[in-house]
């Protein structure tokens, strides 16, 4: 798919892009050329799609054409399943109910196959049944309101105590349990955002942070109106480059942000040189270890080299990390850590005017279901420091395998990028279509690889599932690659089409468009 905007551009139309180079370059003058001009170019579509909304009808037409024909390969009528668009006009029964749950799911991935690189964190059936029991005794209590259900505020305050030790923080550390990894940075963004406003008076906030930041920080901006400013890796080695990170500090800058790894590669930002900066210009600095919080510690025990990332650096602010990861609870339990209460305050809303009561609010949701508090609480007990230890040395030795496998791998040139500290493996090539690779992988013998780009990369994080998985694993990847060599068409089909047609995509703002009219459908009827 490749859309190109054909359009002549008048006298009139050059003294209005005059206008915003000039503009965006006073705005933007600290930042390289190409992202200057990408910023620029994503600007003036936006300006010439409103002004002339009748010269890009063709632009959307495709778009929504390419987007319905994705909708179609992906999301097939579901065999033996009724369609339920109205509320029926007497209830169902029990058992048909679940036979239609039961048909339902069997259109899901199996996470415990091992064939799922993302999503899901699979342990074994004592454990998860344990877990499973204690969400469902608590599931309809609400954690809204603490003097009701002490219960909960019992297992809340244990919970964020118990991340606190494990993450080096002292007696003055605090923090809150939110529902994942995306509301914990929402809430730290926020935090850092009313601090500088209040203390400093930044009524333009920014924060810097690697290219490889989860979008969360991404989110969190354009929720609360913040400047982010990302700085790109160095080629020679994947890792951030500190020099760009430092020219993007300035007197709006709010917070420092690094990631303890980062998700696309499993790489580890350079986290005391940033802290390094965060002490040089008097900044906070969150550490997003939304993926290694309940991973990094037990590796450092079980003897691995691990780059300081928790509270143990003093200039670390805050701390982010997922229980519903590699703490192995239900979906919904992350922590937000703090280094002392002056910087968790901000993450409270007070109101006293609304004549339902008093109201005072810990994180983005009001209600919050005490089921997430109980699985958290009962994986963390149940798991102990024994349990995370045996399942990290069990996946690293996976891990390892894997990575040394396809350095072995005597065709299409596939390498790890970087050197991953944990269980997150990136390959790429400059020979194969490696989207082509994920194809086959998945078409072929079932492996769920997860897709990126910017490089065109394919990505597998390692849960308990796959424990002992690397020599069938490495296995299907050789011979996928072969296949792939043999039949360069491969190219032209599935996913390597879609991320081929959008790497084509001109602008950054077509793409958005692309992906926002995938979502529109996605959630639709038709």
């Amino acid at each position: 798919m490749e859309i190109v905007i054909d359009k002549k551009i008048n006298i009139t139309h050059a003294i209005i892009l005059f206008f915003v180079i000039s503009k965006v370059y006073k705005s933007y003058k600290n930042d390289s050329f190409k992202e200057l001009l990408e910023h620029y170019k994503t600007k003036f579509y936006k300006f010439a799609k409103r002004t002339f909304p009748s010269k890009f009808k063709s632009i959307d037409e495709e778009i929504n054409q390419e987007v319905t024909q994705i909708i179609s390969e992906n999301f097939p009528p579901m065999k033996d399943v009724d369609d339920q668009f109205e509320i029926p006009k007497m209830g169902k029964g029990k058992e048909y109910i679940l036979d239609q749950l039961e048909k339902i799911h069997s259109n899901d991935v199996n996470p415990d196959e091992g064939k799922l690189f993302a999503y899901c964190y699979p342990t074994n059936k004592d454990h998860e049944e344990v877990v499973i029991k204690a969400h469902n005794m608590f599931v309809h209590l609400n954690a809204l309101n603490p003097l009701a259900f002490q219960s909960l505020r019992k297992m809340e305050v244990e919970v964020i105590q118990m991340a606190i030790n494990m993450l080096n923080g002292d007696h003055e550390a605090k923090g809150t349990m939110t529902t994942g990894g995306t509301e914990s940075i929402l809430m730290a963004m926020k935090s850092y955002r009313d601090r500088a406003l209040d203390l400093y008076g930044i009524k333009d906030p920014e924060v810097v942070l690697p290219i490889t930041a989860h979008p969360a920080f991404e989110k969190a901006a354009k929720y609360f109106g913040i400047t982010t400013r990302y700085i790109q890796l160095n080629k020679s080695d994947d890792q951030v480059n500190l020099k760009e990170y430092e020219t993007k500090i300035n007197k709006n800058t709010i917070l420092l942000i690094a990631s303890a790894p980062q998700y696309p590669h499993g790489l580890m930002d350079p986290i005391e040189s940033i802290a390094k900066l965060a002490e040089k210009y008097k900044l906070p600095l969150h550490v997003d270890a939304c993926i290694g919080g309940f991973f990094l510690p037990w590796l450092e025990k079980c003897g691995y080299k691990v780059p300081p990332f928790d509270f143990r650096i003093k200039q670390v602010t805050s701390i982010s990390a997922d229980i519903h990861k590699y703490g192995y609870a239900t979906k919904g339990s992350s922590v937000l850590l703090f280094k002392n209460n002056e910087y968790r305050k901000y993450q409270f809303i007070a109101y006293t005017q609304w004549p339902g009561g008093l109201f005072v609010s810990p994180s983005m949701l009001g209600t919050r279901s005490g089921g997430n508090i109980a699985a958290a609480w009962t994986s963390i007990v149940s798991m102990g420091e024994n349990g995370y230890i045996d399942y990290v040395s069990k996946i690293m030795a996976t891990s390892h395998a894997i990575q040394n496998g396809i350095k072995l791998l005597p065709l299409g040139n596939i390498e790890v990028i970087g050197s991953p500290v944990m269980s997150i493996i990136s390959m790429r090539s400059n020979i194969v279509n490696i989207h082509s690779v994920a194809d086959v992988m998945e078409k072929k013998f079932g492996w769920k690889l997860e897709r990126q780009h910017r490089p065109n990369s394919i990505h597998m994080t390692l849960s308990p599932s796959h424990i002992g998985i690397e020599k069938k694993f490495l296995e299907n990847l050789k011979e996928s690659v072969q296949d792939v060599l043999d039949n360069p068409d491969l190219s032209k089909k599935g996913s390597a089409a879609m991320y081929n047609g959008i790497n084509n995509i001109p602008l950054t703002a077509i793409a958005d468009d692309f992906l926002i009219e995938f979502l529109s459908k996605t959630y639709s009827k038709n």
